[in-house]
């Protein structure tokens, strides 16, 4: 009468290999692979770490281990082998042999995770995107992988129908995610088009996932947009207008997170959302203060965003979450990044200081300047309240004067109106 769903039991695998560079603990990296999986609700059985010079091409790691790893998938009915490692189609294929289980890797955890949280029409595309990318190397032959697309991790999302087993119809299906998501871009290119005829400030909050840039944004503009401890939570822009000042509007977008070593083909999937970063200016770095890897969490954001071409791009560092911290802890971490502003978004903590920060950036870009013009061109006052701060009017005599803090791009057009400008 009720049917249950039965939890997939997964069983970890951690490869650390001696020629990379490796800038995480094997702790952190275990702890962060263990939240990846469990936030697609999949049962962690347990976690095996492999050490190795260099990885195999058969196997990616050495047939005696593989073959432990089937012995304990198999002791332990385990459903699913999950590597923290991108592994090609005939490592893939060969493990499955080996271990007889369903074998998947990172970049097929993150699909899965993405892929649960794609709601809107463009957030599907990416995702479907980038399972067909990922899928058109592999359609060489039938595995567990392919023989089990019926369901489970790693296959499930906008990318679980019917797949083409020909390689030409995934290709063509590739081309036609590409138009569609092209025309996305086009539309997101009008808005942006039109935010800079209207002379609109933008601010982008960026950084890793589960940071509380979703949160940040709510509290920040009021909204209601979803909010989670899961992973990923946000995968399109998200854009809200609020006031920095009176008569001084930005818009705040929110993005999707990054993660530690994130896929490249991913970072190209998603690049109708992530083009939206290009044109921000300003970024809103938002990191998790309750981490106990800050330092890493900020290297990985940075790492993708060099990867983006962002690394030059205005940045203000915003540590989240202080409310999970002792104020010992808060004492340790401070002078460690005495540019960083320590913020609560979900107890709106210190928000007054990152909106004055905000506003200190836009700022630079900016001039005052008392602007006097006579009472025939009132239509003035009407330009500086939509493109400027205004801080005070005077009405006298024969003429109105306006103190404002002002873009220089918008000066041409007061002195073709013949209007008198006072730079302070």
């Amino acid at each position: 009468m009720y049917e249950t769903v039965k939890v997939e039991k997964a069983l970890l695998v951690v490869v650390r290999v001696e020629r990379d560079k490796e800038r995480w603990s094997r702790q952190d990296i275990a702890e962060e692979f263990t939240n990846l999986v469990h936030s697609t609700g999949i049962e962690v059985a347990g976690l095996i770490h492999v050490n190795r010079t260099v990885p195999t091409p058969a196997l990616y790691i050495g047939k005696g281990k593989a073959f432990e790893l089937a012995e304990q998938a198999q002791g332990e009915n385990i459903d699913v082998v999950i590597f923290n490692s991108d592994l090609n189609f005939t490592q893939q294929r060969n493990l499955e042999e080996i271990i007889g289980v369903k074998t998947i890797d990172r970049t097929q955890l993150i699909l899965d995770i993405f892929a649960r949280h794609a709601h809107t029409q463009e957030g599907s595309l990416q995702v479907e995107l980038a399972q067909m990318e990922y899928l058109l190397p592999r359609l060489r032959g039938k595995g567990i992988m392919l023989s089990r697309l019926g369901g489970g991790i790693g296959t499930r999302g906008p990318g679980e129908k019917k797949l083409e087993v020909e390689r030409r119809g995934i290709a063509d299906k590739i081309i036609r995610l590409k138009k569609e998501l092209e025309q996305v871009r086009k539309h997101r290119k009008v808005q942006r088009e039109k935010r800079f005829k209207e002379r609109i400030g933008v601010c982008s909050l960026v950084g890793y996932t589960n940071a509380g840039k979703s949160t940040l944004l709510n509290s920040l503009t009021d909204s209601e947009q979803k909010t989670s401890d899961s992973l990923f939570t946000t995968l399109d822009p998200i854009s809200r207008v609020f006031s920095l000042a009176p008569h001084h509007k930005i818009i705040l977008t929110d993005t999707v997170g990054f993660i530690y070593k994130l896929p490249h083909h991913l970072i190209e999937a998603f690049q109708a959302t992530l083009e939206e970063l290009q044109y921000a200016d300003l970024l809103i770095h938002v990191v998790d203060a309750s981490s106990n890897n800050c330092k890493q969490l900020i290297m990985a954001v940075g790492m993708v965003l060099k990867e983006l071409g962002l690394e030059e791009k205005p940045r203000v560092l915003a540590f989240n979450k202080i409310d999970r911290l002792s104020s010992g802890e808060l004492d340790k971490l401070r002078p460690l990044y005495p540019q960083g502003i320590f913020i609560s978004a979900l107890n709106k903590i210190n928000l007054d200081v990152l909106l004055e920060e905000i506003k200190q950036q836009f700022s630079k870009e900016t001039a005052q300047f008392m602007v006097s013009f006579p009472f025939s061109a009132m239509e003035l006052l009407d330009y500086l309240y939509q493109h400027a701060e205004v801080t005070e009017v005077e009405y006298g005599t024969e003429e109105v004067r306006v103190r404002v803090r002002i873009k220089e791009r918008f000066i041409p057009y007061l002195l073709k109106k013949k209007a008198v400008l006072k730079q302070f």
